[in-house]
C-alpha cells in the first residue's frame, strides 16, 4: 500500500485545538501484523433457509471465521453403518483464487470434532465457500450456488497509532467491511470528567468519493474510563475512495482535531 494524494478540506469548530500546520508531523503508513482488539470472530451461518447470515463480526484480513452449516441444505446423501453416520459434508474456502482449504461442516467428524469448523482471513479479497455431500457408497451432492460458490467480500482494518503511524492489515476494499481503531493518546486534548468519570469521546468522520458526511464512535466507557474501540465502516460497492478525520469532544464543548490540517486522511479502495 502506497501513501495517498491528499485533497484540502478546511474544518471549522468552536474549542478547536490543533497544532500549527508548519508543525506537521511525518506521517508513516505500514503494514501491521495483528488485528485491533475488540474485533469479535465472525460467524457465518447457512441456514436451511438457503439464507446466509454473518451473525458475528467482521469479515476483515487477519479475523477468525465460524461456519455453522445446516446439514439440512444438503441431504441427498445419507445412511449409518453400525448405528453411526455413514456421511460427511465438507466444507471449502478459497480467498482470492489462492490455495483451497477445508473444514468438516457436518456428519461423521473424521478428528472426532476435535478440528472446529473455522480458519482465519490471511487477507483482503473474495473469499468463495462451497460443500461436498459424500457417503460410504459414493452418493456425491454440492452445495456451490449451482457451481458459482458462495461470495463474500474480505476487508481490512486501519489502525492509527501514536507518533502518527498508521497501520494497514488487508487492503481496503469497495464492498466489504473496513475496521478504524484509533488510539487516544493521537488527541490527548479536551480530557473533561463528569462525577470523576470521563466525560469525552473520540469518533471519526467519513465519506465515500466525497459524498455524504457519515460518523461513528472510537471510544467506549470501561469502569468510568473511556477506552479505545474500533468501529466497523459498511463500504459502498464501486466505491473508489475513503475520507477519514477524527474528533475529540468532551462535555464541556471543547474539541479537538486530528485531520491531517485540514487535508484529511484519503485511502483508495481495490
Amino acid at each position: 500500500m502506497h501513501p495517498r494524494s491528499l485533497v484540502v478540506l478546511s474544518l471549522f469548530a468552536s474549542f478547536a485545538c490543533s497544532p500549527e500546520e508548519d508543525e506537521a508531523p511525518a506521517i508513516e503508513l505500514r503494514e501491521g501484523t495483528e488485528l485491533p482488539e475488540h474485533i469479535q470472530p465472525a460467524w457465518l451461518e447457512l441456514r436451511d433457509n438457503w439464507t446466509i447470515v454473518n451473525s458475528g463480526g467482521p469479515l476483515v484480513a487477519g479475523n477468525t471465521v465460524h461456519v455453522s452449516y445446516d446439514e439440512d441444505r444438503l441431504t441427498d446423501c445419507r445412511g449409518e453403518q453400525n448405528g453411526k453416520p455413514a456421511w460427511s459434508i465438507t466444507g471449502y474456502r478459497q480467498l482470492d483464487g489462492g490455495p483451497v482449504g477445508s473444514f468438516e461442516a457436518g456428519g461423521h467428524s473424521p478428528s472426532n470434532g476435535t478440528q472446529p469448523p473455522e480458519f482465519v482471513l490471511d487477507d483482503a479479497g473474495d473469499l468463495a465457500l462451497w460443500f461436498h455431500n459424500t457417503n460410504l457408497w459414493g452418493c456425491s451432492a454440492y452445495d456451490s450456488n449451482f457451481g458459482a460458490n458462495w461470495h463474500f467480500g474480505v476487508g481490512a482494518s486501519l489502525s492509527f497509532k501514536p507518533d502518527w503511524v498508521t497501520e494497514t492489515l488487508g487492503t481496503p476494499r469497495a464492498g466489504a467491511p473496513l475496521v478504524i481503531a484509533y488510539d487516544p493518546a493521537r488527541l490527548p486534548d479536551c480530557r473533561g470528567t463528569k462525577y470523576g468519570l470521563d466525560a469525552w469521546n473520540i469518533r471519526v468522520h467519513y465519506r465515500f468519493d466525497g459524498g455524504a458526511v457519515k460518523s461513528a464512535l472510537l471510544t467506549a466507557p470501561q469502569g468510568g474510563q473511556q477506552i479505545a474501540w474500533p468501529a466497523t465502516l459498511d463500504v459502498p460497492a464501486g466505491a473508489g475512495e475513503v475520507e477519514l478525520w477524527f474528533e475529540n469532544q468532551d462535555y464541556y464543548g471543547c474539541q479537538a482535531w486530528d485531520s491531517q490540517f485540514g487535508a484529511n486522511y484519503h485511502f483508495d479502495l481495490d
